[in-house]
């Protein structure tokens, strides 16, 4: 038997006018080591019925439908100078997992510069190592110094399902100067292309209480500072970020094992 799990996810609208309600409303952000904004939006689905019954999940596909690609506007502000930043990008990560990410396991991933424990390892930002033995846990999983926890074996197992994408500004620097010298205020946007995808995850079977999912949303913005802090909006450039709402489906095989197969399944997607 097949079964659709499915998730919702909000449409983001983030800009100066609403930048400080932002830092409000989402349950973690920050800055990443290259200078951008992060922000996650967090769901869950509840398998109580299928634990119940003995029962667990096999991935077969993910889906995630939007109605439109990324939209983005800046001037390039970093540290409160004009045209010294990223050209405009924005990435989109959906992960679904069998444990819940935890902030610090976010922040290692996004390569944080905003979280002292993490923002020497990192998955998304800069890029570094990426030890098979850095995976998703309920507790951070490197010292305070940035190396890797000696003791720590668990790896991405628990990360079942997801969907990398990133989009980059599609015109030239010279071009991207211009346009955003010339064009009106009302109807400001940077064109952008899909420039990366990738599916990935484990696959393994989920044999948890909850299928978790988390949507990291990372972007060029507006800033009066550096990285190093957390992020402070450029007041005057009319920056803004849009990120579409989608709906998520996570299409499993429903199967029943036995028992010591489901709690082989049990102890692999509770990371136990």
């Amino acid at each position: 038997m097949m079964r659709n799990s499915m998730i919702k996810t909000s449409g983001w609208l983030v800009n100066n006018t609403v930048f400080a309600t932002f830092k409000q409303t989402t349950p973690l952000y920050g800055s990443t080591t290259d200078g951008r904004l992060y922000w996650i939006e967090r769901n869950d689905v509840d398998l109580a019925g299928l634990q119940i019954k003995n029962q667990v999940q096999k991935p077969r596909s993910m889906i995630v439908q939007e109605s439109y690609a990324p939209r983005i506007y800046g001037e390039r502000y970093y540290n409160n100078n004009a045209k010294t930043g990223q050209l405009p990008n924005v990435e989109i990560h959906d992960i679904f997992s069998t444990v819940k990410l935890s902030n610090n396991t976010v922040d290692l991933m996004v390569g944080s510069a905003t979280n002292a424990a993490t923002d020497n390892n990192n998955y998304f930002g800069l890029p570094v190592s990426m030890e098979p033995t850095v995976g998703i846990g309920t507790t951070d999983q490197t010292n305070f110094g940035g190396t890797l926890l000696d003791s720590d074996f668990r790896d991405t197992e628990q990360i079942v399902a997801c969907t990398s994408r990133r989009w980059e500004v599609d015109v030239a620097t010279r071009d991207l100067d211009d346009m955003q010298l010339n064009q009106n205020a009302q109807v400001r946007n940077v064109p952008m292309r899909l420039s990366f995808r990738n599916d990935w995850g484990s696959g393994d079977a989920i044999a948890s209480d909850y299928l978790y999912h988390v949507r990291i949303m990372i972007a060029t913005f507006d800033r009066t500072n550096e990285y190093n802090d957390l992020p402070e909006s450029q007041t005057s450039s009319g920056w803004f970020i849009a990120i579409p709402p989608s709906i998520q489906y996570l299409t499993s095989e429903v199967v029943e094992p036995s028992f010591i197969e489901h709690m082989t399944m049990t102890r692999r997607s509770r990371a136990i």
